[in-house]
């Protein structure tokens, strides 16, 4: 949790910690609140579309995968599935 002051107009700096953590956050950006009750409340970025919301969002799951590679695998097994499937077809004609 990080310490934030409220200015005169009511404005807040978020901490640089928490803006490279939090995808979404760059001067000009909406910001959602939700007030939870009369003490607690929720900020979350606005991303103005799909690309910009889900960018990264698989990077934990490919670590230290190397994608050309895993691609190229599913590519050979869909090859060898498709050979199959012809000559069980070409049996039947």
């Amino acid at each position: 949790m990080q310490l934030v002051t409220v200015g005169t107009k009511y404005q807040i700096v978020i901490p640089k910690e928490i803006r490279n953590k939090v995808r979404g956050i760059k001067p000009g950006a909406k910001m959602n609140v939700q007030v939870l009750d009369d003490k607690k409340m929720v900020i979350k970025p606005i991303t103005s579309d799909w690309v910009e919301h889900s960018y990264g969002i698989a990077k934990k799951a490919w670590k230290n995968i190397n994608p050309i590679v895993e691609l190229k695998k599913m590519h050979d097994e869909w090859e060898d599935k498709l050979a199959e499937y012809e000559k069980i077809l070409s049996r039947h004609k």
